[in-house]
C-alpha cells in the first residue's frame, strides 16, 4: 500500500511514495541556493554548477548586482522530470 504525497511542483501534483521510505518536511521556496540544490538533488556543488555551466540546469542571478545564484524550484523539478529513465525488467527484455 502506497500513500500519495502533494508536492506543488510535480507536472500531477502528487508524488507516490512507499510505505516505510522516511520522507523529510520541508518549505517550498521559489528558489534554492546552488549548496540547497545540490542538497536536494544528492549531487556535489561541482556536478550542480556543472549542470549550470552546461545549460542543462537554468540560473537566477539575484541581488543589486546580479552576483548571488540561485536556482528555481520549477527547474529543478523540471530537471528531474527531463532525466527520469524507465527502467524495463531484466525479464522482459
Amino acid at each position: 500500500m502506497s500513500s500519495v504525497v502533494t508536492f506543488p511542483h510535480s507536472r500531477s501534483g502528487e508524488v507516490e511514495v512507499q510505505p516505510g521510505i522516511q520522507t523529510v518536511s520541508r518549505p517550498v521556496r521559489m528558489l534554492y541556493s546552488v549548496a540547497e540544490t545540490a542538497e536536494l538533488l544528492g549531487l556535489g556543488l561541482s556536478s550542480v554548477y556543472d549542470l549550470i555551466n552546461e545549460g542543462d540546469l537554468p540560473k537566477v542571478m539575484v541581488g543589486t548586482r546580479g552576483k548571488t545564484t540561485r536556482i528555481a524550484a520549477t527547474d529543478i523539478q523540471a530537471y528531474i522530470d527531463n532525466h527520469r529513465v524507465e527502467v524495463q525488467p531484466s525479464w522482459a527484455i
